[in-house]
Protein backbone atom coordinates (compact mmCIF):
# COMPACT_ATOMS: atom_id res chain seq x y z
CA UNK A 1 0.00 0.00 0.00
CA UNK A 2 2.57 2.05 0.63
CA UNK A 3 4.48 1.70 -2.52
CA UNK A 4 1.11 2.66 -4.25
CA UNK A 5 1.09 6.23 -2.08
CA UNK A 6 4.76 6.55 -2.89
CA UNK A 7 4.03 6.52 -6.82
CA UNK A 8 0.88 8.90 -6.66
CA UNK A 9 2.91 11.50 -4.71
CA UNK A 10 5.77 11.04 -7.20
CA UNK A 11 3.27 11.16 -10.28
CA UNK A 12 1.61 14.15 -8.34
CA UNK A 13 5.12 15.83 -8.33
CA UNK A 14 5.92 15.43 -11.82
CA UNK A 15 2.58 15.64 -13.68
CA UNK A 16 -0.16 18.73 -13.77
CA UNK A 17 -2.81 18.00 -11.84
CA UNK A 18 -6.17 19.77 -12.16
CA UNK A 19 -7.05 21.99 -9.37
CA UNK A 20 -10.56 23.15 -10.34
CA UNK A 21 -12.92 22.23 -13.52
CA UNK A 22 -15.71 24.30 -14.64
CA UNK A 23 -17.75 23.98 -17.91
CA UNK A 24 -18.27 27.22 -19.43
CA UNK A 25 -21.65 26.72 -21.05
CA UNK A 26 -21.41 30.10 -23.07
CA UNK A 27 -19.21 28.94 -25.52
CA UNK A 28 -19.11 24.89 -24.14
CA UNK A 29 -15.68 24.96 -22.94
CA UNK A 30 -14.74 22.51 -20.08
CA UNK A 31 -12.16 24.98 -18.39
CA UNK A 32 -9.13 22.96 -16.28
CA UNK A 33 -7.07 25.01 -14.05
CA UNK A 34 -3.84 22.96 -13.50
CA UNK A 35 -1.39 22.63 -10.83
CA UNK A 36 1.58 23.89 -12.60
CA UNK A 37 -0.60 27.36 -13.13
CA UNK A 38 -1.54 26.33 -16.34
CA UNK A 39 -5.40 27.01 -17.45
CA UNK A 40 -6.87 24.20 -20.24
CA UNK A 41 -9.87 24.61 -22.13
CA UNK A 42 -11.52 21.78 -24.64
CA UNK A 43 -14.99 21.56 -26.02
CA UNK A 44 -16.29 19.36 -23.78
CA UNK A 45 -18.41 17.57 -26.09
CA UNK A 46 -15.49 15.86 -28.15
CA UNK A 47 -14.71 14.38 -24.98
CA UNK A 48 -15.48 10.60 -25.16
CA UNK A 49 -18.42 10.24 -22.79
CA UNK A 50 -19.64 13.78 -22.76
CA UNK A 51 -20.81 14.44 -26.48
CA UNK A 52 -24.82 13.74 -26.01
CA UNK A 53 -24.41 15.51 -22.46
CA UNK A 54 -26.50 18.18 -21.74
CA UNK A 55 -25.29 21.98 -20.04
CA UNK A 56 -26.30 20.93 -16.99
CA UNK A 57 -25.42 17.30 -16.86
CA UNK A 58 -21.59 19.09 -17.74
CA UNK A 59 -21.55 21.45 -14.74
CA UNK A 60 -21.49 18.69 -11.96
CA UNK A 61 -18.16 17.94 -12.04
CA UNK A 62 -16.38 16.49 -9.28
CA UNK A 63 -12.02 16.04 -9.30
CA UNK A 64 -10.49 12.95 -8.12
CA UNK A 65 -9.00 12.91 -4.70
CA UNK A 66 -5.04 13.06 -6.51
CA UNK A 67 -6.34 15.42 -9.32
CA UNK A 68 -5.61 13.13 -11.97
CA UNK A 69 -9.45 13.02 -13.10
CA UNK A 70 -12.67 14.37 -13.69
CA UNK A 71 -15.94 12.96 -12.87
CA UNK A 72 -19.38 13.83 -13.93
CA UNK A 73 -21.98 12.48 -12.03
CA UNK A 74 -24.92 12.89 -14.03
CA UNK A 75 -23.61 10.91 -17.07
CA UNK A 76 -21.73 8.68 -14.98
CA UNK A 77 -17.88 9.80 -17.04
CA UNK A 78 -14.73 9.22 -15.70
CA UNK A 79 -12.09 11.67 -17.89
CA UNK A 80 -8.19 11.63 -17.36
CA UNK A 81 -6.64 14.92 -17.17
CA UNK A 82 -3.16 14.41 -18.94
CA UNK A 83 -4.72 12.45 -21.75
CA UNK A 84 -6.57 15.58 -22.21
CA UNK A 85 -3.83 17.62 -22.39
CA UNK A 86 -1.79 15.42 -25.35
CA UNK A 87 -5.29 15.54 -27.29
CA UNK A 88 -6.09 11.87 -26.17
CA UNK A 89 -10.32 12.45 -26.31
CA UNK A 90 -11.50 8.69 -25.69
CA UNK A 91 -10.69 5.13 -26.41
CA UNK A 92 -8.68 4.31 -29.43
CA UNK A 93 -11.51 3.27 -31.22
CA UNK A 94 -13.60 6.40 -30.10
CA UNK A 95 -10.21 8.15 -31.59
CA UNK A 96 -10.09 6.20 -34.60
CA UNK A 97 -13.74 7.13 -35.38
CA UNK A 98 -13.33 10.83 -35.21
CA UNK A 99 -9.69 10.36 -36.99
CA UNK A 100 -12.17 8.24 -39.85
CA UNK A 101 -14.57 10.75 -39.63
CA UNK A 102 -12.10 13.44 -40.64
CA UNK A 103 -10.32 11.73 -42.90
CA UNK A 104 -13.73 10.59 -45.11
CA UNK A 105 -14.73 14.41 -44.47
CA UNK A 106 -11.22 15.72 -46.23
CA UNK A 107 -10.83 17.16 -49.56
CA UNK A 108 -7.76 16.90 -51.79
CA UNK A 109 -6.59 16.87 -55.34
CA UNK A 110 -5.54 13.22 -54.80
CA UNK A 111 -8.97 12.13 -53.64
CA UNK A 112 -10.90 13.83 -56.40
CA UNK A 113 -8.34 12.33 -59.12
CA UNK A 114 -9.10 8.74 -57.36
CA UNK A 115 -13.16 9.74 -57.47
CA UNK A 116 -12.95 11.10 -60.97
CA UNK A 117 -10.94 7.31 -62.34
CA UNK A 118 -13.47 5.36 -60.17
CA UNK A 119 -16.29 7.03 -61.55
CA UNK A 120 -14.82 6.12 -65.28
CA UNK A 121 -14.97 2.99 -64.55
CA UNK A 122 -18.55 2.65 -63.64
CA UNK A 123 -18.54 3.93 -60.15
CA UNK A 124 -18.50 2.39 -56.59
CA UNK A 125 -19.35 -1.53 -57.01
CA UNK A 126 -22.71 -2.34 -56.25
CA UNK A 127 -23.55 -4.43 -52.95
CA UNK A 128 -24.79 -8.26 -53.68
CA UNK A 129 -28.48 -8.48 -53.30
CA UNK A 130 -29.40 -10.60 -50.15
CA UNK A 131 -30.45 -14.21 -51.32
CA UNK A 132 -34.30 -14.59 -51.28
CA UNK A 133 -36.46 -17.92 -51.55
CA UNK A 134 -39.16 -18.30 -54.30
CA UNK A 135 -41.96 -16.37 -52.68
CA UNK A 136 -39.28 -13.12 -52.93
CA UNK A 137 -38.92 -13.23 -49.53
CA UNK A 138 -35.03 -11.79 -48.43
CA UNK A 139 -33.48 -14.98 -46.00
CA UNK A 140 -30.42 -14.28 -43.77
CA UNK A 141 -27.76 -15.91 -44.47
CA UNK A 142 -26.28 -18.82 -42.23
Amino acid sequence: MRDAEERARKHVAENPVALSATFVPEDGRLSIELSNGALFAIPARLIQGLENASNEELSEIEITASGTGLYFPAVDADILVLPLLSGVLGSRSFMARRMGKAGGASRSASKAEAARINGARGGRPRKAAAPSDEEGEVRAKK
